[in-house]
């Protein structure tokens, strides 16, 4: 149970550790606070809401090498396959007695080294102190996240009917009114100006980004395009049909696909960081 002290006439809340070390949140980080509905506030840190709306990593990166060091030793093909297995558990069901039947011996012994290396951490759940435990973040970030932005790059992904798609956003309606939603189910794309608004659009409809219904991108003009999945595969065969015929400027490529501007350019940025199309120069795109 988290509480607010009284400290130099000022309040304070102290955060568990648990929390803290699933969030990344270290010494000198800069928070901020982002208004959800009339009773309740969400926090992140700076530097993570760009990834918050995008609900993945940057994918231009190039795949490194599955060998890689983490706290000065070596982590395994075995090691990282314990890791993906924990995985697949939420953070409160990682209890020592659901791992351990999870895993077989073998396993279970290599999740023991993993804790030695410190790649895997325990805590004590706060609410019944059962051991659980948690992959650390610069761990999960090097070798689970990048491994799951590279499978989505090279499998297609299966598209959702239409109802599934659109049902989840209804429902995120339902408990929380924003004009930002409104207008991605109206139009399929919206522009985002502030991390503000991009935090509190990325919280809504985490799930459909989870799930990749809801699709977005920062660019380098610091906007958060947010995409319905069908508007980008709408848009994208017209986009490589036109840029076929040689490089071409955004506002030509509007003009002649008859497409909204601003959308095409979302389009445009999310096919870049897939690799599709390059920007040879501000506002100038072609086949990659």
């Amino acid at each position: 149970m988290v509480k607010v002290y009284k400290y130099n006439n000022k309040l304070a809340v102290y955060l568990p550790f648990d929390v803290l070390e699933e969030l990344g949140i270290g010494e000198g980080d800069e928070i901020d606070f982002f208004k959800y509905n009339e009773s309740a506030y969400l926090f992140a840190k700076k530097s993570d809401i760009a990834n918050m709306i995008m609900g993945r990593g940057r994918t231009q990166q190039k795949p490194q090498p599955v060998q890689r060091q983490a706290q000065g030793e070596s982590i395994s093909e075995e090691e990282i396959a314990v890791l993906k297995k924990l995985d697949t558990l939420r953070y409160q069901q990682r209890t020592q007695a659901n791992v351990e039947k999870m895993l077989n011996q073998q396993e279970n012994e290599i999740l023991k080294q993993l804790i030695k290396k410190k790649a895997v951490a325990t805590f004590r759940s706060e609410r019944d102190k059962s051991v659980l435990y948690s992959i650390q973040k610069n761990i999960y970030d090097r070798f689970l996240m990048r491994k799951k932005v590279i499978q989505s790059q090279s499998a297609p992904r299966p598209t959702p009917a239409p109802e599934e798609q659109y049902a989840h956003l209804l429902r995120i309606r339902a408990n929380m009114e924003d004009d930002n939603i409104k207008l991605l189910e109206k139009q399929g794309f919206v522009v985002l100006q502030t991390e503000a608004e991009a935090a509190t659009v990325s919280a809504a409809l985490e799930e459909s980004i989870r799930r990749g219904l809801v699709v977005g991108t920062r660019a380098f003009n610091k906007k958060f395009y947010i995409m319905l999945r069908p508007f980008i595969e709408k848009c994208s065969p017209i986009i490589i049909k036109e840029l076929k015929g040689g490089e071409m400027k955004v506002s030509d490529l509007a003009e002649k696909s008859k497409l909204d501007e601003n959308g095409l350019r979302g389009v445009l940025y999310y096919l870049a960081e897939i690799g599709d199309v390059s920007e040879k120069k501000k506002d100038l795109f072609r086949l990659a």
